[in-house]
């Protein structure tokens, strides 16, 4: 061990001054230095690791601040992702609840399903179809149909028959009945196959449906999986993230802590040095110095360590930050999956549409299955009826022979007229192809409106697909009506043949003669409904129309604002052209002003040197200024007067030849005069020349005006300064302007998106309105088909309800009127034929209708494709009007603005000529004759220069107006060029309206005459209708008798059953009120034995009391009876039970009964106490038991 030394008092070791002097070294110093030195140095050392301290707190509380602003930070992230948890809870939530809505939506489709199909089988079973109910109801209808086909046919080869031998007519029922058994075993086996099929194809269905079921419940399945999973797994994500920030926060808060202790301790410290330091400076030992060093140390550690935390704790924030990121990326993808389910939840909504569709049209199908079931049970009883009465009506078979034969001719007629439509077809075909060439010869000449005629040629190819649908329509519309009328035809034929069976059942022939009045009803209805449709038709085609001209009105309106828009964009061009020029001019101008500036500082210099030449040539020179500006002015008038003839020329419109060259002539007699004006100066210059000699004399008179000169050379500066000053304000105005016409181009821009969004509204409008007009055709051809629907079933309808009323009505007659309708079957038979007839007549009508009809159809088309030319032909000479209007604007605004600028030109001239005379005026009083001679030279030269300039302009412009002239020559010739085109063809047009529509007028006048003949026939039919209708009347009558007996019958019935409910209402309302007073007796019972009880007790109580008196007397030698303390209590007891509510008659009935001692005692109790207060002596808790409700229930029960 060292020994300590001693330096100026302080004992050191030797180690730690070695160690001091190492440092010093380390830091530069050397080691001799004193020891007042090494103190001061230590001293800096202490210094610089205050500031460094000071340093480290200030950026430790940054970084705390820091910190904290991260931690707000991470907490709002973790707010974020917390929220956004939430947001996918309800997510999954909401999705859960749709995938149970949507399982309960399948699960009551399939039991609608079912249930249709079990009351079809229902159905099936009680008609009698054992075999179809076993099948699906596709196999019903395929069976209904292949029956109805098998009728048809049959009726079919009846018809054939009858016409090929009607002696040879099946007369027999058995025979029928043979015919009828083996067409029905043929039908049978072919309905077998037509099942198998139709099994076939339900099964094939099924699958497709059970697979896309399958797929459609797998892909939920798997989305509702990867959902949860997903859930799961961003549910773990947040809680990691959560434990994180906590443990971070944790950690946080810690480190706070921590540095919170450190800080202090060093802040105690620093203290504790500084009270050291003040007081002994000199006394520092090397062991402070050493503990100094030692705390530098710890707080240089602490620094790297809280830097590193720091580090570690952006990090961490950066990585949370992407975690979040990486949250809101995994939410959106989430919410984008969420979309694509909702699609998917959309489309089984979809698919459960439509299998409520499905499952209405199967309803709907078994109720016309259920409808022509019964309608065939009626025909097969109308038809077996009707097999009875062939017999008779085989002579009335032969008159019809003859009326068919009629009918052949007329549909000969008929034949013969669709022959000329479909001519007239084909030739409108034709047309339809020599304009489609005519469009393709006008698209190669108008190449300007290309994009606008492609889509008029696409316009016509759908309108001739249109056309050849519709005719593919109305052919299938034909073949439809022959096989209706051939089943009709059929069916009479049939109902003919089978008319022998309905002899035994004599009133149903009188329904069907009902029911064919019906049919007939029906047709006069129809028929009204084909006149009022062809009414509505017009109507609609009038509307149409008048919308077809709005749309063109407002077609054209935008057209022209379009032009409007255009011209006006070059108008602004044409502006900003202008502009551009006048700057151009501008600045021209300005390096004229700028040489003449220098030339006039040059001329200054010169003015010493040449005054007494100035003197002589003054009054030469202002002749000499006074001539040149009269030369100018003249030269402005010549420019101002061939602007206006340039003007007058433009606004001329014909721009014929003649005028150019009239133009041209005066062109060169401007130039003569230019000439003349060019000899004229010569001549002044001569005579200039012979005056400048006679006025030397007047040069020194001169010498006096040059202080004045000079002072109007400083006004000439100014004036010089004052045209910067407005050449600068004149630049200012041109940048204006320019931004203007940005703004005017950008307005433009925004102004064609706009009109080419209107134009692609329009061309949307035509499509609509086409669009419209095919689906209200078809529209029109269901509704045709729905009314037939409707008027077939409710004829139907009113055959079933008559038929109810007859059967009814006509059970208890029935025998009673079989020898009268015996009697009337002739007369029936006859009526027969006739309706047999008329519908026949009708049915020819019929088919004259649908001729029409396809005609009218026809002509539509026609007119509206017409319509359609004359609207594009329309628009097309509007365009051309408007370009036409648009050009001439710009030709008269081109012209204002050229005057504008000549005379804006003129004025700024006028002003630089003046400002030029007033400077020449100065320099030719300083100048000589020679350099007035040149100057004189200079300016002829410029204005050669400028009438050369001007010429250049004036050809310029004429080659423009030549070209101009040319292009609008152009344009008038193809201008006429369309309009005699349009014109032909709106002779076509016109001339194809005016065939049409006297086609459509022969056609109503046809019409009409066959409305009269089948109002005539129609006033016969109600003329026998009403003879039906009065035996109809007397059968109404009779039945209404029957029904008033029997509602007498029924209401008797009522009255009786009325009687019963009223008297068991009675005896329910007594049982009622009996239960009510068993009640009310049960609880008189319970209330009668609790006064019992407490009588007992009183009587008790009131015997002891009577003892005790007893004995008292018997001790004080006076002797007592025992019937007194019995006189005492029977005289208070009645008394209490008055006050308790209780009757007089209770209290001795019962004492009387329950205890025979007490009843011949009861008079002398009542009265050996007559004062006697009751209920005196009672105990309280008797005296409550007396006063309980129950008691007085009692008594009010006792009183009533």
């Amino acid at each position: 061990m060292s020994r300590p030394t001693a330096v100026n008092g302080i004992l050191t070791n030797k180690n730690e001054l070695d160690e001091i002097n190492r440092r010093l070294k380390q830091n530069g110093i050397d080691p001799r230095i004193g020891d007042q030195a090494k103190l001061q140095e230590l001293w800096h050392l202490f210094a610089r690791t205050e500031a460094d301290l000071l340093t480290s707190k200030q950026a430790l509380s940054g970084a705390e601040r820091q910190h904290a602003v991260e931690m707000q930070e991470v907490e709002s992230y973790m707010e974020q992702v917390r929220h956004l948890s939430e947001e996918r809870d309800a997510l999954t939530q909401e999705f859960e609840m749709e995938n149970d809505q949507l399982k309960k939506d399948v699960e009551k489709l399939r039991q609608e399903i079912a249930d249709g199909k079990r009351e079809v089988t229902q159905l099936l079973i009680q008609e009698g179809f054992m075999d179809l109910a076993d099948g699906t109801p596709s196999e019903a209808i395929a069976y209904f149909l292949v029956e109805r086909t098998r009728t048809m046919d049959e009726l079919r080869e009846a018809k054939r028959k009858a016409a090929s031998s009607p002696g040879g007519a099946i007369t027999t029922s058995k025979q029928v009945q043979e015919v009828l058994d083996k067409e029905r075993k043929i039908m049978e086996e072919e309905m077998r196959t037509e099942r198998e099929k139709v099994r076939k194809m339900k099964d094939s269905i099924e699958q497709i449906y059970a697979k896309e079921l399958n797929k459609v419940k797998a892909d939920s399945k798997l989305k509702i999986t990867s959902l949860e999973s997903q859930k799961r797994r961003l549910e773990q994500e947040a809680r990691h993230h959560h434990q994180k920030t906590r443990d971070l926060e944790f950690e946080m808060d810690r480190l706070k802590k921590s540095l919170e202790r450190e800080k202090k301790e060093r802040r105690e410290e620093v203290e504790k040095l500084q009270q050291q330091l003040p007081g002994s400076p000199r006394d520092l030992n090397q062991s402070e110095l050493s503990q100094l060093r030692e705390a530098k140390k710890k707080l240089e550690m602490e620094l790297s360590t809280t830097k590193y935390r720091l580090k570690t704790g952006e990090e961490d924030k950066h990585k949370l930050n992407q975690r979040v990121k990486e949250l809101t990326e995994s939410l959106d993808t989430e919410k984008k999956r969420r979309s694509s389910y909702e699609g998917t939840i959309i489309k089984l909504k979809s698919v459960v549409d439509r299998n409520k569709k499905l499952v209405t049209s199967l309803e709907d199908e078994k109720q016309t299955l259920s409808e022509e079931k019964s309608a065939l049970q009626m025909r097969i009883g109308f038809l077996e009826k009707d097999l009875q009465e062939l017999k008779e009506q085989e002579r009335s078979l032969r008159n019809q022979t003859t009326s068919l034969k009629s009918e052949q001719t007329i549909i000969e007629r008929q034949e013969s007229e669709i022959k000329s439509l479909r001519e007239e077809k084909e030739q409108q075909a034709l047309k339809l192809q020599r304009t489609m060439v005519s469009l393709e010869t006008e698209r190669r000449k108008c190449l300007e409106l290309g994009e606008k005629l492609t889509s008029t040629e696409e316009k016509w190819e759908q309108i001739v697909q249109r056309y050849k649908n519709n005719e593919k329509d109305l052919a299938n519309k034909l073949d439809k009506l022959t096989r209706d009328l051939d089943f009709s035809k059929s069916e009479l034929e049939a109902n003919h043949q089978r008319m022998h069976q309905i002899q035994q059942e004599h009133d149903k022939q009188l329904e069907d003669a009902r029911g064919e009045t019906q049919t007939l009803k029906e047709q006069l209805q129809q028929e009204k409904g084909l006149s009022n449709q062809a009414d509505r038709h017009r109507e609609t085609i009038k509307e149409l129309e008048g919308i077809v001209d709005e749309l063109k009105k407002d077609r054209d309106v935008l057209a022209r604002e379009l032009q409007i828009m255009i011209g006006k964009e070059q108008k602004h061009k044409e502006k900003m052209m202008s502009i551009e020029q006048s700057a151009e001019e501008i600045k021209r101008l300005e390096a004229q002003l700028e040489n003449s500036v220098m030339k006039q500082s040059s001329l200054v210099e010169e003015l010493s040197e040449e005054k007494k030449r100035n003197q002589k040539l003054q009054d030469q020179l202002n002749f000499s200024q006074e001539t040149l500006k009269i030369a100018e002015q003249s030269t402005d008038h010549l420019k101002e007067s061939i602007g206006r003839k340039s003007a007058e020329l433009v606004k001329q419109y014909d721009w014929s030849k003649e005028n150019q060259l009239k133009l041209e002539n005066k062109v060169k007699s401007l130039q003569r005069e230019l000439d003349e004006a060019r000899s004229m100066t010569h001549q002044d210059k001569t005579a200039v020349s012979w005056r400048l000699e006679r006025e030397e004399k007047r040069v020194k008179e001169l010498e006096d005006m040059l202080t004045e000169k000079k002072e109007e050379l400083v006004e000439a500066r100014r004036e010089s300064g004052r045209i910067l000053m407005n050449q600068t304000r004149a630049e200012e105005r041109a940048q204006e302007e320019a931004r203007l016409r940005l703004d005017v181009e950008q307005r433009n821009k925004v102004l064609e998106e706009e009109m080419t969004k209107q134009w692609t509204q329009l061309k949307d409008l035509m499509a609509r309105l086409t669009a419209n007009e095919s689906a209200k055709q078809e529209l029109e051809v269901q509704l045709e088909k729905q009314t037939n629907e409707t008027r077939q079933r409710y004829s139907e309808i009113q055959q079933v309800q008559a038929e109810t009323n007859a059967t009814t009505s006509t059970l208890s007659v029935v025998q009673q009127r079989a020898q009268a309708a015996e009697r009337k079957i002739p007369e029936l038979q006859q009526q027969l034929d006739e309706k047999s007839l008329r519908l026949q007549a009708t049915e020819a009508q019929l088919r004259d209708l649908t001729s029409t009809k396809i005609d009218l159809r026809t002509c539509k088309d026609d007119i509206n494709r017409l319509k359609a030319q004359l609207h594009e032909e329309r628009i097309d000479k509007s365009l051309l009007n408007q370009q036409l209007e648009d050009a001439k604007q710009q030709v008269a605004a081109c012209i204002e603005r050229e005057e504008r600028l000549r005379h804006e030109n003129s004025d700024m001239k006028h002003r630089l000529i003046e400002t030029q005379n007033k400077l020449y005026a100065t320099e030719d009083k300083s100048k000589s004759v020679e350099d007035m001679h040149s100057l004189a030279e200079q300016g002829k030269k410029s204005l050669r220069d400028q009438v050369s300039s001007l010429q250049q302009e004036v050809q310029r412009l004429q080659t423009e107006l030549m070209q101009t002239s040319q292009r609008l020559d152009a344009q008038i010739t193809k201008y006429e060029e369309h309009k005699l085109h349009h014109k032909n063809k709106i002779q076509q047009a016109r001339e194809i309206f005016t065939r049409h529509k006297s086609v459509l007028a022969d056609s109503l006048m046809k019409l009409q005459q066959d409305l009269n003949t089948t109002n005539a026939e129609l006033q016969k039919e109600q003329n026998n209708r009403e003879n039906l209708q009065k035996k109809h009347d007397s059968l109404l009558e009779e039945h209404r008798k029957l029904l008033a007996l029997h509602s007498d019958a029924e209401e008797a019935v009522r009255d009786q059953n009325r009687n019963v409910s009223t008297m068991d209402y009675r005896v329910k309302y007594l049982e009622r009120e009996n239960g009510v007073l068993q009640d009310r007796i049960d609880t008189l019972s319970r209330q009668r034995v609790a006064m019992e009880k407490l009588i007992r007790e009183y009587r008790l109580e009131k015997q002891k009391q009577e003892i005790d008196k007893s004995l008292l007397v018997s001790s004080s030698g006076g002797l007592v009876f025992p019937s007194s303390p019995l006189s005492t209590l029977n005289s208070t007891v009645p008394k209490t039970t008055l006050t308790s509510g209780l009757g007089l008659s209770q209290s001795p009935s019962y004492i009387s009964t329950h205890d025979p001692r007490f009843t011949n005692s009861s008079h002398s109790l009542r009265s050996s106490q007559p004062g006697r207060i009751p209920g005196h002596d009672l105990s309280p808790a008797n005296r409550e038991l007396l006063r309980s409700p129950e008691l007085s229930n009692t008594q009010s029960s006792d009183e009533l």
